[in-house]
């Protein structure tokens, strides 16, 4: 009999012992990105946003080289997706396409094919004005003409007055017209990661529960199961440990 437990006793000390190498190198991985979840506001990773094209692609998230924008004095409107942003600074969201942005003598505009946007020097939505396509069709060009707004429709060239309430057909004289450029590079990183992207936290997060590979969440369960194992076969080691020497 006492070979026989002392046989069992052995069976179990080297299944423990191969549970714990096997599982060893998980529980020191989930270990440290517990940790890390514990302190992201501390280290930051909560606000900062990843712009590596690699690990973006993992989430299926993608993104031009550049992006294209409408100059404003010192300013830049812009839009991407949904998106309107005044530098890097979310304004609005339209499904139309941005057809131009403008100063005027006491704001700036913007345009999309259906809207008239006035806003602030700071960006800030003044008020969103319904162009006048019923009457003259959807917006395909936006400018100004001696600080008043003007649109090309389908029908032509048309000029608003001081309160964007009437609109009177015009010649092509003297219009500055809003030009599109491509925006500075570290603009379109900023909003590329600001907008559209995750943070450190997340994939921090998916790295903890094994989210960020195919099969990683059977695998992190799988760690989750040998270390019950672990514990249960440490437990029974201890306790017929105990009752030998106290025999």
């Amino acid at each position: 009999m006492a070979v026989k437990k002392q046989s069992l006793l052995h069976t179990l000390l080297s299944f423990h012992r191969y549970i714990g190498l096997s599982v060893a190198i998980v529980a020191i991985y989930l270990s440290v990105t517990g940790i890390l979840l514990n302190h992201t506001n501390d280290i930051g990773i909560d606000k900062n946003y990843i712009n590596s094209p690699t690990v973006l692609g993992w989430y299926g998230i993608s993104h031009p080289d550049y992006l294209n924008g409408h100059p404003l004095d010192e300013h830049w409107i812009s839009k991407w997706n949904d998106d309107i942003y005044f530098n890097q600074k979310i304004i609005g969201q339209s499904t139309n396409p941005l057809r131009g942005a403008t100063s005027t003598q006491h704001f700036y505009a913007l345009a999309t094919s259906e809207t008239i946007w006035l806003i602030t020097i700071d960006g800030d939505i003044i008020e969103k004005l319904n162009a006048p396509g019923e009457k003259l069709g959807d917006i395909i060009r936006f400018g100004q003409q001696n600080k008043f707004i003007v649109i090309k429709t389908e029908q032509g060239l048309f000029k608003a007055d001081a309160d964007l309430v009437s609109w009177q057909a015009i010649e092509d004289n003297d219009i500055i017209w809003s030009k599109e450029n491509t925006l500075p590079a570290d603009l379109s990183s900023a909003i590329f990661t600001q907008g559209h992207s995750i943070s450190w936290e997340r994939v921090l997060l998916d790295l903890h529960s094994g989210r960020i590979v195919k099969g990683g969440i059977i695998l992190i369960d799988l760690a989750g199961v040998l270390l019950i194992l672990l514990a249960v076969t440490g437990t029974i080691i201890w306790y017929k440990r105990r009752r030998r020497n106290a025999a």
